[in-house]
């Protein structure tokens, strides 16, 4: 079972330069049994397959991520446990008809009519960003740009008061390292004292709604659930954090190497500006080309034995797939390692999945990267990056650290 490359899929310089490990288990060993206990696929094809059936491979119970929380077991504390129920009360993590129940209940706060309208909220924002960016020598499009704008259009959303908006994402980034294998026991605490925050937060908020409506999504779910639709509160719970991560922190990193990306390849940034009809298409090759999580993203557990390219799935193994090594399959996207805005394929891309799991914040992301690159393109024309070589966060590897620009 265990095949001769073994690459560590969490290693900080694979997670910097994910692309030759990917391309070659994905010519060599597409259906790799990793050395962290789980199955881990790269073709297209094999990608669709498994994100498409939900009976042999389902997400209940799956587990996130390769956390030391599914490793331990019983030997689980208190608080782990607490926070493994609540990723298990998480709509991302259920099987149709659950995860179909809770997933019409948020839809509409992600339809297009809605995204939309939001139209003049979002440029409002970008705007103040693009002044306030004007105003400096050079600037960071992560964190004077990218950064806030999806974490503040997902609060709104949310309905996350302004005044509590930073120390929410502040808390948000620090659980992230319980979904990640224990890197220190101070990260591990620090996470667990942050999820322990959050909860309690989105507990008050949703207490603070029922007694004060607003204008916002989680007002919404609280007024379907009052009209006798299925939906408790920790659903609830897990499902505000769902959509926080869909429409907000995949988003910043999106646009931010985006960014990067298209100011990188001079003449293609040339085009855009010349000829605005290409941006929906460089957005779609921006997404397939730089995935935000090239490696290794979301669990299935196989139901039944499972037999893909000649080897067999047991019954109950966790399966991976990767989407950003899927978006690079020659066979589909031919000569794939080359950044094209004028590509077409002749095949959907899957940065956003596929199936009953594709991503509900898709509509938003695409709307605010397009909004996004048309504001630095009238208001930064001559855009220059300072930063010809960005490194990835160490503490949240599908994110460069900083992107420095300057606006001449």
């Amino acid at each position: 079972m265990i095949a001769s490359f073994q690459p560590d899929l969490y290693d900080y310089d694979f997670e910097c330069d994910p692309v030759p490990t990917l391309n070659r288990l994905r010519a060599e060993d597409p259906v790799h049994w990793s050395r962290h206990g789980f199955w881990y696929l790269t073709r297209y094809d094999d990608v669709v397959a498994v994100l498409q059936d939900t009976k042999r491979f389902s997400s209940a119970a799956a587990g996130f991520g390769t956390s030391s929380l599914s490793a331990s077991g019983s030997q689980q504390s208190g608080d782990e446990k607490s926070f493994s129920r609540s990723l298990a009360a998480s709509f991302n993590q259920m099987d149709p008809p659950d995860h179909t129940r809770i997933r019409m209940l948020v839809n509409s706060a992600f339809s297009r009519r809605q995204v939309e309208e939001r139209r003049g909220r979002i440029l409002e924002v970008v705007g103040e960003l693009i002044d306030s960016m004007k105003r400096k020598p050079r600037f960071d499009l992560v964190t004077d740009f990218a950064f806030h704008l999806p974490i503040i259009v997902a609060s709104e959303i949310i309905g996350i008061p302004t005044q509590d908006r930073e120390r929410f994402r502040v808390a948000f980034e620090e659980s992230a390292a319980l979904l990640a294998p224990k890197r220190s026991e101070e990260s591990w605490a620090k996470g667990l004292a942050s999820v322990k925050w959050v909860g309690r937060y989105i507990k008050d908020l949703i207490a603070e709604r029922r007694s004060a409506p607003q204008d916002d999504l989680l007002t919404a779910l609280i007024a379907v659930e009052e009209e006798g639709s299925r939906l408790n509160e920790a659903e609830m719970s897990s499902a505000i954090s769902t959509i926080y991560t869909a429409a907000g922190t995949t988003t910043e990193r999106m646009i931010s190497s985006g960014l990067f990306i298209l100011l990188s390849h001079r003449e293609q940034w040339e085009a855009v500006k010349s000829d605005r009809e290409l941006i929906p298409g460089a957005i779609e090759e921006i997404l397939r080309f730089h995935h935000p999580l090239q490696s290794t993203t979301t669990n299935r557990r196989a139901t039944e034995g499972v037999t893909m390219r000649g080897k067999t799935i047991g019954s109950g193994d966790t399966v991976r797939v990767g989407l950003g090594a899927a978006n690079r399959d020659s066979e589909k996207f031919p000569d794939g390692d080359r950044f094209d805005i004028r590509r077409r394929p002749s095949v959907p891309i899957l940065s956003f999945g596929t199936g009953p799991h594709f991503c509900i914040g898709s509509a938003l992301a695409r709307f605010e990267g397009q909004l996004a690159i048309e504001a630095i393109a009238d208001h930064l024309p001559n855009i220059r990056l300072v930063t010809t070589t960005p490194v990835k966060d160490p503490r949240r590897t599908d994110r460069y650290h900083e992107i420095l620009a300057t606006a001449a």
